[in-house]
């Protein structure tokens, strides 16, 4: 063979053989999805292991709570709220009447807690509501036990007579009490929506304290969420609802409350004895990142 032709047959089988193995060893270094750069490369699995990497599990941000101690609050409901505060590790302040009205509420507070005492006392000795409406209205959240969830809504109803109210973040009536159905400071039965994500833990319904308060009659039904209802009536107790940016979680009975009875009327302010905490602290969280 000539030698010229030897070499040149030779230099073109070694450039053959070397675009071979190119193609079938070095393909992993190609990008797209049948090679490695897009995977190894990314957020999605871990160094060298091509095995996805679990997600962090991020722990629900807790809020600041500004919980109103001004006239109409009841005392008693006040230090239960802030003894569950302190066992969750929240942060809480207080604030009365006046500052409801002077204060940046924003600036303070993530949600406003209004607790159980006088409802009218709400209405009548806060000189002006619409700093509370607008804290709510430009994304802040308020929570109403009982007199708090009956000054939420546009109309009380006590004893079949209707008041109107100034706040009417709730779009409908809180109506009460269920006389002749629960006594004040009776423990009673409450069904939980079984649906709703706060439930999942719970069963089919809780005992809580009653002390007069509300059920819930929506204009709309559908604009709000459902948390709990009345055994007695089937009426909604516990309910969710949006105010333009804002929301609301309001509440007929007392699941803070605990250790109260005739023959001996003093409170478990501790979370014991017939007190719910677990299961408010579930609807805190669950109404905090709603």
């Amino acid at each position: 063979m000539n030698r010229n032709v030897y070499f040149t047959s030779l230099t073109i089988l070694i450039i053959l053989t070397a675009s071979l193995l190119l193609t079938s060893c070095g393909s992993n270094l190609l990008p797209g999805p049948a090679g490695s750069e897009e995977i190894k490369g990314s957020d999605k699995n871990g160094p060298d292991t091509g095995q996805p990497v679990e997600e962090p599990y991020d722990e629900p941000e807790l809020p600041r709570i500004g919980i109103y101690t001004g006239k109409g609050s009841w005392y008693d409901n006040v230090k239960t709220l802030q003894n569950f505060f302190d066992s969750h590790g929240i942060e809480w302040s207080e604030f009365d009447e006046q500052e409801a009205v002077s204060l940046d509420l924003g600036m303070h507070f993530d949600i406003i807690w209004f607790p159980g005492g006088f409802a009218a006392e709400y209405k009548n000795f806060i000189p002006d509501h619409s700093n509370i409406r607008s804290f709510i209205r430009e994304g802040g959240a308020f929570i109403g036990s009982c007199a708090g969830a009956y000054y939420a809504g546009d109309i009380l109803r006590w004893h079949g007579t209707d008041y109107e109210y100034p706040l009417k973040l709730f779009d409908g009536r809180g109506i009460g009490p269920l006389a002749g159905m629960i006594a004040w400071g009776e423990i009673d039965t409450f069904n939980l929506e079984a649906d709703h994500p706060v439930n999942a833990d719970f069963g089919d319904s809780l005992d809580m304290y009653y002390f007069d308060g509300p059920y819930f009659d929506a204009y709309n039904p559908d604009s709000v969420e459902v948390l709990a209802r009345y055994a007695v009536n089937d009426k909604p107790a516990v309910i969710a609802g949006r105010y333009d940016n804002g929301k609301y979680l309001l509440l007929g009975p007392h699941p803070e409350l605990g250790g109260y009875s005739t023959e001996s009327p003093d409170f478990n302010l501790d979370g014991g004895e017939g007190a719910q905490w677990p299961w408010l602290h579930a609807s805190l969280l669950w109404f905090s990142n709603w």
